[in-house]
């Protein structure tokens, strides 16, 4: 590598203090402008390589989460006793066929609902009270002390203390907000006034003795053990309901699994008694009611015979064939409908074709679509008649012109058949028609008042014989299922049945240890890590490639990796110093690729905040170009707080300013020289509060035209664009800006106003100059450059890199 260090900005906050070698050979950069490297827009999977980032970034806050999650997790575990699970099996019997058996009783309920009937109050509200589950005795509670406690119809649930005197012959009982609710001598009931039926007595309360416990309502109870309890069936429709349920307590459990079974078992036997009985009443009112049913509609049906005996009847020798004419009637009738409706239809289709036909809309063929058309033999013929003329015409068409006389005459014959033939005998089946129509409507009323006339009494008849016939089936029905409740009600048989008993565990569960350890390790980690995500999206700083380019809308131009500092005297790594050497030779490649060939390359250099480093971009860019041979002047236009002279050790005046506000300062005393020949600058020079009023007057238009025509590189190196209106103003003169961005420093809220603001002025934004990243990790990982491939002037006697075959030498 060629050339020596020279004095540059740094990319700390404090913008100065590291040198950086200039750039010498071709980039990566102008690969990818060929179309042979990765683009740097858009540089891998960028979504994942973010995460990884953040996950990087925010490793201590991953790991401190992580372990914190861990130690509770295993301080949990020392405060969980031992879970006990018993279990017991209910056979149900849902086969209801009776093909052949004797006469049962339905099923009480389907198999989905046996689960639901389990977990009903019914059955859990008796096991509570019997096993008195409402109470939930302290530590250090005697087993027996509560064993004759029972509770009111109305007593007061919560948390009581009882506590005898040091004598030994009274007590006080007191809720857990220290009211006495109750006092006396240990031989009187214990809590009469809360609502408790307990009598201890001495022999089970010493001196000084206090005990704590709890009362739910058996309802309370009742709901906290419906939770517990696990029903369910292994297959659907099966005929086997599993129970499971889990406690710290073996005995009371197998005790607790027991009183469920029980009294599942006397439940489902009573709802299946109480609905027999039910059932049975309900269907003793029904035949009863029925039968009265059954005996007016006979009444009914004789009083209307006697009635009309001496009337004619169609079914008799008086009236005979009226049944047979009542259908032939019916028949006819329809029939004819039918007919009027077809003719009325087609008479109407023909007078439209004939209407449209006289317009010209249509074609005579429409008429091949009517039904009476078809059945017309004259019209038909003369259609026929049309179709071989018109087959006729073409033929001879493809052998004579239309002026052929045997074209001609065909010609005539067609347009009077389609014309006058045609219509002529349409017309007339249509008059033919509605002749035809006004005859059907004639003998349609004509059947209408035959129909009308017709004897109600056979409707009647059989109106009262339905209702008779529909009284007796009802009635049978209803009679043979009473007697079959019956006897389902005095043979009935329960429907469940225990399979498998209850017994006391002797094992605990499985050791959940070691799963609430792994779980409450994978939650922290999995909280670490979305804290860790979480930070990096609410973060407002820049630090990742697609913020400059989709966020902000900037094209990436370069991207400069952390310069390396040297520590304890040992010299940085010379690879290193190739990946910052590489980066500035990209940005050169693709900033003079944003210029017409011949034409200067005018830009002013800004950031949008101070420490983003653009003096050290404005710096090495300008000595980039000149090591590429381009004649380059460096102007220190941030006339603030601009120390470029101290970078180059040079004078700050007369520089910049004093030449702008004072005519009488020449331009070449404004010209510094540097440790390059291609390379000048102009200092900022003399401080002055009206400096940007002088960075916006013709003279400074005047000088950068005159620089332009000197030099084929001018770099402006302005304020940051939060510093006030003299970046505008330069990059309004230079027309072109280029942005500096530095990882983890720049506010990207203030540089997308800023840029706002630029895209109101006649300044061009060439792209973005992405500063202090870590090349090659995250985000950044495609931003680096090989390792090892470092441009270096070779010395005379030097061997080859090792490795290297000499048909691949790079």
């Amino acid at each position: 590598m060629t050339g020596s260090l020279i004095p540059g900005q740094s990319s700390t906050p404090s913008d100065v203090g590291t040198r950086v070698v200039p750039p010498h050979a071709p980039t990566q950069a102008a690969l990818t402008q060929a179309g042979l490297g990765p683009a740097l827009d858009d540089p891998g999977s960028g979504k994942f390589l973010r995460i990884f980032s953040a996950i990087r970034r925010f490793a201590w806050l991953i790991v401190l989460v992580t372990v914190a999650g861990a130690t509770v997790s295993v301080l949990a575990t020392r405060m969980i006793e031992k879970e006990f699970e018993v279990s017991g099996t209910i056979y149900i019997k849902n086969d209801r066929s009776q093909n052949g058996g004797p006469i049962q009783a339905p099923e009480l309920l389907s198999s989905s609902n046996w689960i639901e009937l389990l977990k009903s109050y019914a059955v859990l509200e008796p096991v509570v009270n019997k096993l008195k589950l409402y109470l939930l005795p302290g530590q250090g509670a005697a087993p027996n002390l509560f064993a004759d406690l029972e509770l009111s119809e109305r007593f007061l649930p919560g948390q009581y203390i009882l506590s005898v005197d040091d004598s030994g012959r009274g007590y006080s009982l007191k809720n857990n907000s220290g009211l006495q609710l109750s006092a006396g001598a240990l031989t009187d009931s214990v809590g009469r006034e809360a609502g408790l039926k307990w009598m201890p007595g001495p022999q089970k309360l010493a001196a000084g003795m206090s005990v704590s416990f709890s009362l739910l309502s058996p309802r309370d109870a009742s709901a906290q053990l419906k939770e517990d309890l696990e029903p369910f069936m292994p297959t659907e429709n099966g005929n086997f309901l599993e129970l499971k349920l889990k406690g710290t307590d073996p005995q009371l459990l197998a005790s607790t699994m027991q009183a469920i079974q029980e009294q599942f078992l006397k439940v489902a036997a009573d709802l299946k008694k109480q609905k027999l009985r039910e059932l049975s009443s309900l269907l003793a009112d029904q035949v009863s009611q029925q039968e009265k049913r059954l005996r007016a509609a006979e009444q009914g049906l004789a009083s209307f015979r006697v009635a009309t005996i001496t009337q004619p009847r169609e079914n008799v020798a008086v009236a005979s064939g009226l049944q047979m004419t009542e259908q032939t009637a019916y028949g006819r009738y329809f029939d004819q409908r039918v007919q009027l409706e077809t003719v009325r239809n087609d008479r109407r289709a023909i007078e439209d074709v004939l209407r449209r036909l006289t317009s010209g809309e249509i074609a005579v063929d429409a008429f091949q679509t009517i039904s009476s058309v078809r059945s017309a033999p004259e019209l038909s013929k003369v259609l026929a008649e049309l179709t071989v003329a018109d087959a006729e015409l073409r033929a001879l068409r493809t052998k004579y012109t239309d002026e052929f006389k045997g074209v001609k005459d065909l010609q005539d014959r067609v347009n009077t058949l389609r014309s006058s033939t045609i219509p002529a005998y349409a017309r007339a089946l249509a008059r033919q028609l509605a002749i035809q129509e006004g005859d059907l409507d004639s003998r349609i009323n004509s059947a209408g008042e035959e129909l009308k006339g017709i004897p109600v009494r056979t409707i009647t008849e059989g109106r009262l014989e339905r209702e008779l016939e529909s009284a007796k089936i009802l009635y049978i029905n209803l009679q043979s299922r009473y007697e079959e409740t019956k006897l389902a009600e005095i043979s009935a048989i329960p429907d469940v049945s225990v399979l498998d008993h209850a017994a006391v565990p002797t094992r605990p569960l499985g050791n959940q240890a070691s799963k609430i350890i792994t779980m409450g390790f994978l939650a922290s980690l999995g909280l670490g890590l979305g804290l860790a995500v979480l930070l990096d999206r609410m973060d407002r700083r820049f630090r990742y490639p697609d913020q400059a380019s989709h966020e902000l809308g900037l094209t990436i131009l370069g991207a400069v990796p952390a310069i390396p500092r040297s520590r304890n005297g040992k010299a940085v790594p010379s690879d290193h110093l190739a990946q910052v050497v590489e980066a500035f030779r990209s940005i050169r490649l693709n900033l003079a690729h944003s210029f017409e060939p011949g034409s200067p390359i005018c830009i002013t250099v800004s950031s949008p905040s101070p420490g983003d480093g653009k003096s050290l971009i404005s710096s090495n860019l300008g000595l980039s170009f000149a090591e590429a041979g381009y004649r380059t002047i460096l102007i220190d236009g941030d006339t603030r707080r601009g120390d470029l002279h101290r970078t180059f050790g040079a004078e700050r005046r007369p520089g910049l300013l004093d030449y702008l506000g004072n005519p009488q300062v020449s331009y070449e005393s404004t010209l510094r020289p540097t440790s390059h020949r291609n390379l000048t600058m102009i200092p900022c020079g003399t401080r002055l509060q009206h400096g940007p009023e002088l960075l916006g007057s013709a003279r400074m238009a005047e000088l950068i035209g005159r620089l332009k025509s000197q030099y084929e590189v001018v770099l402006v190196d302005s304020p940051p664009l939060g510093a006030g209106i003299d970046p505008f103003v330069l990059g309004t003169h230079t027309g072109n800006m280029l942005i500096v961005l530095r990882s983890g420093e720049t506010d990207r809220q203030m540089a997308e106003a800023k840029l706002r603001i630029l895209d109101r002025l006649p300044v061009r934004v060439l792209g973005a100059v992405l500063n202090h990243i870590h090349a090659g990790a995250g985000a950044y990982k495609y931003y680096s450059y090989s390792y090892g491939y470092a441009a270096e002037d070779e010395i005379e006697g030097q061997e080859e890199p090792k490795g290297l075959t000499q048909g691949a030498k790079a």
